[in-house]
């Protein structure tokens, strides 16, 4: 059952039992009434009268409470019925009140839409306007009353089709609508508007209707476009930057009959900005940035694009007598091989220039661009400090440089390289002392592809740190598993370049030294003289941490770079390797045996080991030999060998020397 209180069949109210018991009482008065009059007609002495008296005075006292229970009935009935007019006086207050309210927030509403600096109005489905802002009216309709119009009665053309089209939108997809329009109204300038458009949902969730409203955002425009042209400026030279320079060529794709493309490029930035700072390498950009722009015409294009690269376009002229570009380009030349005052010192630089003009060297921006950059290859394979010119032969050129990039990149990515190893031998007893890692890439015919012909490429577009990672993993994992199958490992010499001796290789070593500390005794790392920084604390301190680590440090080409003897000192390198170029001259002359047995000397007494490479002939083997270098690497004992060919060799000269 339920046992909430409430109304129950059956069950009397208080002025239904009040009303019922006047009934009974009046009854009950008539009887005793009626009784009396009875016993008064029965002329009973004494007994009838006096029965008659009771009964008629008991007729007349509930007659009285009968009255009484009627004077309370009617008492509530009349309470009741004021309540139910102060009930309806206060509901006719609220009513009152209420449409007081209406009225003062439609008056407000009114007033804020209509104080609004923004356009807003609200249509029925059919596109009749029903509510539309004092801004509106003046604005875009032309001062007219729009409501229960349509758009084609009060807009212009371009805002009317603009408009259906964004309202037909919203009523069939029931979902907000976002426009951004420019437009260009009459006797006002142009503006930008952010445009939206609400369904509005009534009963069954069918759309009755739409709000609109349209924000003015051409401030914001203009700061955008301001902010996207920053974003395509270079902060040092103030010349425009890779991705302005990018713009630049997507703009120029249509054949340009004379434009002149220069890559400039500054010789050895680099040892600058190692040795002096990036503060002294901004100056000298500044500088070279200002001489740029005084060789070049207002209309020319500058942008630098790398470090030390710049790109410049010069248009040429409607005069072709008055075309200067040739005597602008020698003059440019020599005037970025003049000093540069950086600081309170003066420093001379030189400059490599790739050039390519149209149409001979190429139709567009794009492909000019291109070409003066294959020129500045050239440039700076031939020497540097020199304006190189395109020429249509390089074109075979760039493409294998394309595809050899290509062929690198998939190689990496599938590890599909191949590891071969040259041994390095004690020439007085044979021994092999290490083995040297040297990458080979498979060709398309599946040639082998030495790293001669990839490691610069490699170096210039980044992928020598993922090279360097792999190759280093594989030289690890076999002295690891030799570890593991209780072999006694050769050292493996691995080459890594300037750009992989880093903060991300000196955690994956130590990481590798937590899980096999004996793998890095076995592990020894080279890397190219030439490449060595200048003043460079921070590689000095990685080379110290990898020498902790166990690992032995090798300078590689030793007189490839400065040979630069005064370094040697100062970093924490056991062993260097003569480059070949000093080698393959040394049986013939007196002076290179006298510059090697010097370096030789200087390795003995600072404890440094001396490895002669390319050793190819006897005649060298013993020329350095005599000089008092023993440790030997070149084909006069052995060329590369595919890795398990190399291991197998390795332990077959190691058993019968046992």
């Amino acid at each position: 059952m339920n046992s909430k209180s409430g109304p129950v069949t059956g069950q009397k109210t208080p002025l239904a039992k009040k009303l019922g018991l006047m009934v009974g009482l009046g009854f009950c008065s008539g009887l005793l009434l009626a009784l009396a009059v009875w016993l008064l007609s029965l002329n009973i002495p004494m007994l009838s009268g006096m029965l008659g008296l009771l009964s008629t005075i008991g007729s007349l006292a509930l007659l009285v409470v009968t009255f009484r229970v009627y004077a309370a009935i009617t008492l509530s009935l009349a309470q009741n019925d004021q309540k139910h007019l102060q009930n309806a006086l206060v509901q006719a207050k609220d009513m009152l009140d209420t449409s007081k309210q209406l009225r003062d927030d439609h008056v407000l509403l009114q007033s804020v839409y209509n104080n609004l600096t923004f356009p807003v109005w609200l249509k029925d489905r059919f596109g009749r306007y029903l509510v539309v802002n004092q801004t509106m009216t003046n604005q875009w309709c032309d001062g007219v009353d729009a409501k229960g119009k349509t758009d084609t009665e009060v807009l212009n053309a371009q805002l009317d089709e603009v408009f259906t089209a964004s309202d037909q939108q919203a009523l069939t997809t029931g979902r907000h609508q976002v426009l951004e329009l420019k437009m260009d109204l009459t006797g006002q300038p142009s503006r930008w508007y952010r445009i939206e458009r609400h369904p509005l949902v009534g009963e069954n969730e069918a759309i009755v209707g739409i709000l609109g409203f349209a924000i003015d955002i051409t401030g914001y425009k203009a700061s955008d476009q301001q902010l996207r042209a920053d974003q395509l400026i270079d902060p040092v030279t103030q010349f425009a930057n890779q991705q302005g320079l990018r713009q630049f060529i997507d703009d120029h794709d249509d054949e340009i009959d004379d434009l002149w493309c220069l890559h400039v490029d500054i010789d050895h930035f680099k040892v600058l900005n190692d040795s002096m700072g990036n503060a002294a390498g901004d100056q000298l950009l500044t500088q070279v940035s200002h001489r740029l722009k005084h060789h070049s015409k207002e209309d020319d294009y500058l942008a630098r694009v790398g470090a030390d690269e710049f790109v410049v376009f010069w248009y040429g002229t409607d005069v072709r007598s008055d075309d200067n570009r040739d005597e602008r380009l020698n003059d440019l030349h020599l005037q970025l091989n003049q000093p540069f005052s950086i600081g309170e010192s003066s420093y001379s630089f030189t400059v490599s220039i790739g050039a390519a003009r149209a149409p001979g060297h190429g139709l567009n921006a794009n492909e000019l661009h291109q070409h003066a950059g294959v020129a500045l290859f050239n440039a700076k394979k031939k020497g540097r400090n020199q304006v190189h010119w395109y020429h249509s032969d390089y074109e075979d050129q760039a493409q294998r440089r394309l595809r050899k990039a290509q062929m690198l990149k998939n190689a990496l990515k599938h590890q599909d390289l191949e590891v071969h190893l040259q041994p390095r031998i004690d020439c007085r007893s044979g021994e092999i002392l290490a083995l040297e890692c040297l990458a080979r890439l498979k060709g398309e015919s599946g040639e082998q592809i030495y790293p001669i012909h990839f490691i610069d490429l490699a170096e210039h577009n980044g992928s020598i740190r993922e090279l360097d990672r792999w190759m280093l993993e594989q030289a690890l994992l076999l002295i690891s598993r030799q570890l593991n199958e209780g072999a006694h490992p050769v050292v493996l010499g691995v080459n890594l370049s300037v750009q992989s001796v880093n903060e991300d290789t000196l955690r994956y070593l130590t990481a590798w030294h937590a899980r096999t500390p004996d793998a890095l005794r076995y592990l020894e790392i080279e890397i190219t003289e030439h490449q060595l920084p200048g003043q460079n604390d921070d590689f000095r301190q990685r080379l110290e941490a990898l020498d902790a680590l166990g690992i032995v440090l090798a300078l590689d080409d030793f007189g490839s770079g400065y040979a630069n003897l005064s370094k040697l000192p100062d970093l924490p390198f056991q062993i260097i390797k003569l480059d070949q170029s000093f080698i393959h001259n040394l049986p013939g002359s007196e002076k290179q045996m006298a510059v090697v047995k010097a370096i030789i000397d200087l390795c003995n007494s600072l404890s440094i080991t001396v490895v002669a490479e390319g050793v190819e002939t006897e005649d060298e083997l013993n020329a350095v030999a005599k000089l008092g270098c023993h440790f030997i690497q070149g084909f006069v004992y052995s060329r590369p060998r595919a890795m398990g060919d190399a291991i197998e060799w390795f332990e077959q000269r190691r058993m019968a020397r046992q």
